[in-house]
């Protein structure tokens, strides 16, 4: 999906997760991720983003391992291993309804550490980095040319900002 043509900035609709913990390797008493993950998300209500609408955005959040993405990434863009975030867009949004479910976001539990442990980032700050990526995809951000890489980037940086967390670009 490309990034949606109309760059007028406006007030987001508000925002709300539903996430689901597929791995027990997520839990932790130290962390409540299902938390950190409803909170990353809502923030997107506070934010002058360019969005599809301005109703209650609902986003399914699936926490799970490298062998259930591995089979995920396989079946829908047909790439082999697993990776530490995908979208998948719901193509059958109502923009009139109250609630549209944007999508899916789903993280792997062992390519997200092993990425933070290797970046030297905080686990809590790229699972947060990557649900806000996961969520511009959602509502119409990609990053396929270099323009549209940039502004999802600059995005981002913002958001992950007013979330207290450092620019993941400047590791």
């Amino acid at each position: 999906m490309k990034c949606p043509q109309n760059k007028t900035m406006r007030k987001s609709g508000k925002f709300s997760a539903e996430t689901n913990v597929d791995s027990p390797k997520w839990l932790s008493e130290d962390v409540n991720i299902i938390d950190i993950c409803e909170t990353t998300i809502s923030s997107f209500s506070n934010q002058a983003i360019p969005s599809i609408t301005s109703g209650n955005n609902i986003v399914s959040i699936l926490l799970t391992d490298d062998e259930k993405m591995s089979g995920l990434n396989k079946l829908y863009r047909n790439k082999a291993g697993p990776t530490n975030v995908l979208s998948f867009t719901n193509e059958n949004k109502h923009s009139n309804s109250k609630n549209i479910i944007l999508g899916d976001i789903a993280l792997s539990f062992t390519t997200v550490l092993k990425e933070s442990t290797q970046s030297k980032i905080s686990f809590i700050n790229h699972v947060k980095h990557l649900l806000i990526h996961g969520c511009l995809h959602l509502i119409g951000f990609d990053h396929e040319t270099a323009i549209e890489a940039q502004e999802m980037e600059v995005l981002e940086v913002n958001i992950l900002r007013k979330l207290g967390v450092p620019n993941p670009y400047n590791v």
